[in-house]
């Protein structure tokens, strides 16, 4: 990974320990891992491919497409032997019917107009017994306004009714499952979800701290986070659960999809 971070929308370019974001988006992949393992997989809108050079340790092959050029070309120096990169729409994939045994697509379904046909082309490329692994924001905790998302990149945010009911017309759902950070981790690094924290007088001493800690160097912070927590100052991967009694309350949906028999 390179040393700096910066976003084109939500595509983390470059990440570790300098984002808040990257421990919430690696978690995705290392959800995904027990699926891909000795699998093809097609990870659809790869971003700078961050989540491909994870997969294509378990993967047999991984193949990452994205619409923008430039974050391709970042992805395709994360790439190791067994991964691609390529320019793809997701509207309409350059691949035969049944390419892959498994399609990751995260935090992509939201960006899109033509969603249905979207989810069509993934089913398209997907083989009969593949696995399709999305995530998209939750509109019960994203609350847009007059169904409109307050996130700019954003066309349209699910509610967990909505995103079952959409997925079912062209999918057998397996899991249905919110995406939370760790009840253990009391500060979250995201300024909407600070302004959602309680008013309490020691949430907030607590959530001063945090911010403190925020803006010391890069390098003293980690120190001292790793000194006094034994972790980097931002969540990791593992500071994530992955739940079905959370789909009404968690920030991110995420759903583990079965190809239908007649697709």
């Amino acid at each position: 990974m390179a040393s700096e971070e910066r976003f084109k929308g939500s595509n983390i370019v470059d990440a570790g320990s300098l984002s808040p974001y990257w421990g919430e988006h690696t978690a995705r992949y290392a959800f995904a891992l027990p699926y891909v393992e000795e699998r093809s997989v097609f990870d659809i809108a790869c971003g700078t491919g961050y989540g491909i050079s994870l997969m294509a340790n378990k993967a047999e092959i991984v193949v990452g497409g994205d619409v923008d050029i430039l974050a391709a070309i970042q992805a395709k120096k994360e790439c190791a032997e067994n991964a691609r990169i390529l320019l793809a729409n997701g509207l309409h994939l350059p691949f035969y019917d049944g390419s892959f045994d498994v399609i990751t697509s995260f935090e992509t379904l939201e960006h899109i107009d033509e969603r249905s046909a979207f989810l069509s082309e993934l089913s398209r490329v997907l083989k009969s017994d593949g696995h399709l692994i999305l995530s998209t924001p939750n509109a019960n905790y994203t609350k847009p306004v007059n169904g409109k998302p307050t996130n700019p990149f954003h066309v349209f945010e699910y509610t967990p009714q909505e995103l079952l009911a959409e997925l079912e017309l062209v999918f057998s759902v397996e899991s249905f499952l919110g995406q939370s950070l760790d009840d253990s981790i009391r500060i979250p690094p995201f300024q909407d979800a600070q302004r959602r924290l309680p008013n309490d007088l020691l949430t907030q001493s607590t959530l001063f701290c945090w911010k403190v800690f925020n803006k010391l160097p890069f390098i003293v912070r980690e120190s001292l986070s790793k000194a006094i927590w034994r972790k980097p100052f931002y969540p990791t991967a593992t500071d994530y659960t992955f739940l079905a009694e959370q789909t009404n309350s968690a920030p991110v949906l995420v759903a583990v999809c079965r190809k239908k028999a007649d697709k």
